[in-house]
């Protein structure tokens, strides 16, 4: 689910003009990351369970969080617009994945950090898809 997020979010002219493809980071991001900056990591991961789990392919349900640093209060929410037109409700092949869906899920709080003068927030979307 990440691989598929991220390379969608890397790929999208409109946010990437607005956060540099090399600040949409898979799994972690370091203190001294410039902002503005997204974080894509998995929250959680379902396989689907069938009787005869011997085909090659596998069914995923994952809960991925975007997390979007900002340096302003309107430039937070003016991203996370973008990253919601940047993941429409569909399926196909993305980054080598049969990507069977990406559906909003839950917006997190609105968040400031004192010490890094960094406003945050998450989305959450769920990703199902074939491995």
């Amino acid at each position: 689910g990440v691989a598929i997020v991220r390379h969608l979010l890397a790929n999208n002219g409109a946010l990437t003009a607005v956060v540099p493809a090399a600040r949409i980071v898979a799994g972690f991001i370091g203190v001294d990351q410039d902002s503005p900056a997204i974080l894509v990591s998995q929250i959680s991961a379902v396989t689907r369970n069938i009787v005869a789990m011997n085909s090659s392919t596998v069914y995923m349900r994952d809960r991925v969080q975007i997390t979007i640093y900002a340096t302003t209060y309107p430039q937070l929410k003016s991203i996370s617009a973008l990253i919601t037109a940047a993941l429409p409700v569909s399926h196909g092949t993305v980054n080598g994945f049969a990507c069977e869906a990406i559906v909003p899920d839950q917006a997190g709080a609105d968040m400031f950090d004192d010490q890094s003068l960094t406003y945050e927030q998450t989305l959450d979307f769920m990703v199902s898809y074939n491995r």
